[in-house]
């Protein structure tokens, strides 16, 4: 019966240090908070039962306990068995929550630019024209299109349109609000939503992106040196919430149909297409606070 209760209790032991490990190891992928605090105070408590386990089979072993039955050490295993089980689920949980979370990252991420992407893009500007019409609140678009990327790339190769797109992206990225929405629209293009934003702000907001990304220097020193001619400049299109404007795929349509516009009638400028004339892509504004540098 003794040697019964001391296997029992030492299976416990060994169980609470699977649980005192596994629980150590969920802490680790907590982040800093209450949550991961409340962890660390449970394995204080397992190193408690711990130490308890090893003070009863001391004192049964030294015989200053009498055993009156298996009762006692079988309740602890059970309980040491379902801390562990516990604790087991719990980190499998959080491994399966992380992965998703780094699944859902992956998808909605551009892996060049290091932005969201245009399957991210379509979803939220579709929300915030919905949120914009029904709050009544300002909402803006700005596509830059990279002016003559292609020319680049043929010139100079992929590699340097890649660091091109990406210094441009980070410029971009650094010059708004972190509540605006920058994603890659398209091969070449970069579009910014931004938020409570008034068409004559994300107009100026663009010709100073424009202005400011033509003085920008791409490449490092030594690079400058082995590439020559480089200038980059870059085309913005800009809409706005208003009436007509029913949904994200409107808003961004009239975008696109500036860019469009601009892409005829030159480059390194700011175009603004008015919203009432939405069904007549003609009628596009060349606005005085965005003429062509």
């Amino acid at each position: 019966m003794y040697l019964l209760a001391n296997v029992l209790i030492l299976c416990g032991i060994c169980l609470y240090a699977a649980s005192l490990f596994t629980v150590q190891q969920l802490v680790r992928k907590l982040p800093l908070g209450e949550v991961r605090n409340n962890w660390k105070i449970l394995s204080f408590f397992i190193v408690g039962f711990i130490v308890a386990y090893v003070a009863y089979m001391f004192l049964l072993y030294t015989g200053k306990m009498s055993l009156q039955g298996i009762t006692y050490p079988a309740i602890c295993f059970a309980a040491s068995a379902f801390v562990l089980l516990l604790c087991f689920l719990t980190y499998q949980t959080t491994c399966d929550i992380g992965e998703a979370i780094a699944m859902d990252q992956a998808s909605i991420i551009d892996p060049v630019l290091d932005i969201y992407n245009r399957r991210y893009f379509d979803r939220r500007i579709d929300e915030e024209t919905q949120r914009s019409r029904r709050y009544n609140q300002p909402l803006s678009i700005i596509l830059f299109e990279v002016d003559q990327l292609e020319s680049i790339a043929k010139k100079h190769g992929r590699l340097v349109e890649d660091v091109v797109l990406r210094k441009i992206s980070d410029f971009v990225v650094g010059s708004v609000r972190a509540s605006d929405i920058v994603a890659r629209y398209d091969e070449n293009k970069i579009v910014i939503a931004t938020t409570q934003t008034k068409p004559d702000m994300a107009i100026m907001l663009a010709d100073r992106i424009r202005g400011e990304v033509e003085k920008l220097d791409i490449l490092t020193d030594s690079e400058q040196n082995s590439i020559e001619d480089l200038n980059v400049t870059v085309t913005a299109g800009v809409s706005c919430v208003e009436d007509r404007i029913k949904s994200g795929f409107d808003l961004t349509d009239v975008a696109v149909k500036a860019m469009s516009r601009a892409d005829t009638e030159g480059h390194n400028r700011v175009y603004a297409y008015d919203p009432t004339d939405i069904h007549t892509p003609d009628d596009v504004t060349n606005t005085p606070a965005a003429a062509a540098a």
